[in-house]
């Protein structure tokens, strides 16, 4: 949240009344007085707004990063009344993203700055990569690592999208200009670790053919500029779930993930811009966040 906290949500108690409509969606409808109900804990450690969050894969931890110059670290397995964090990674750059390694030892971390980080969260030591002329050359908006743990991908506000050995933390490839020059903003692999999906500041949403290196289709509609933007894959992949934070469109936006076709223009959800958009792993479902302080929790359904 901009004020520092972070709410944990229980999205089963999220699940209180599912009505499909036409099509493929179906929402979790949450009354005001609901709204409530799913937060089963806040935590309380930022003096700034929280800018990214990441669970890790096998230990009740949490971290996260924020504006602040801090990556915070939270044991959930304290009483409620435990706000604080019990670990800091301090930075002097405002921190972007953060992504933990599947493995659970590392925590990469990406600023303002233009060099990408890595932390043993054994020893808390940082590590960049030896080759300065790797680097981005502005700061780095978004990172995910692969699902078996050997690449790294970074978005940065540079235009360009690089991809990192996860092991040795030096360059494999990069797609310079991938939305046109302007900055990208969010990344994700897909579960064959073929395709990489983008998203940028041209109000648009790319999917690239990783080992070609090229892109395979585009999609997006109207201004072609955003202040952020950011895509991701539900349903078994099926689908592209998209969303901005253009005023104009201020809506999540469904397209098919094989042609790129839109399915839904706009879902009919929210009327502010939409700034965070994540997707379960184990479900149909995904969450929004936006401008009004609220957080949605959609399924997506076959018809």
């Amino acid at each position: 949240c901009s004020d520092g906290s972070i709410k944990i949500l229980d999205s089963a108690k999220m699940r209180v009344c599912a009505a499909s409509t036409e099509g493929p969606v179906g929402r979790m409808r949450v009354t005001e007085e609901e709204l409530m109900k799913p937060i089963v804990r806040v935590l309380q450690d930022h003096i700034q707004g929280v800018t990214c969050l990441a669970f890790h894969p096998t230990n009740p931890t949490l971290f996260s990063g924020s504006t602040d110059k801090a990556v915070k670290i939270f044991d959930l397995t304290r009483p409620p009344g435990h706000k604080k964090a019990f670990s800091v990674l301090q930075d002097v750059y405002a921190v972007k993203s953060i992504c933990i390694h599947p493995c659970g030892d590392f925590l990469f971390v990406g600023t303002t700055h233009q060099a990408l980080r890595m932390y043993d969260l054994q020893t808390l030591s940082c590590f960049t990569t030896a080759h300065q002329d790797q680097h981005h050359t502005a700061g780095i908006n978004d990172l995910r690592c692969s699902s078996d743990g050997t690449m790294l991908a970074s978005a940065s506000a540079d235009g360009s999208i690089k991809l990192w050995d996860a092991v040795s933390h030096s360059l494999v490839n990069a797609l310079p200009q991938a939305h046109s020059g302007s900055a990208v903003t969010s990344v994700r692999w897909s579960r064959s670790l073929r395709y990489l999906l983008s998203s940028g500041n041209d109000g648009r949403h790319r999917l690239f053919d990783v080992r070609m290196g090229r892109e395979v289709f585009c999609m997006g509609f109207g201004p072609r500029s955003a202040d952020f933007s950011t895509a991701t894959f539900v349903n078994g992949e099926r689908y592209i779930a998209a969303a901005n934070s253009n005023v104009r469109l201020s809506d999540v936006s469904l397209f098919d993930s094989t042609t790129g076709s839109p399915v839904f223009m706009k879902m009919g959800m929210h009327t502010v811009p939409i700034h965070a958009l994540e997707t379960s792993p184990v479900d149909r479902t995904l969450i929004t966040g936006c401008d009004d302080e609220k957080a949605r929790y959609f399924s997506i359904e076959d018809k």
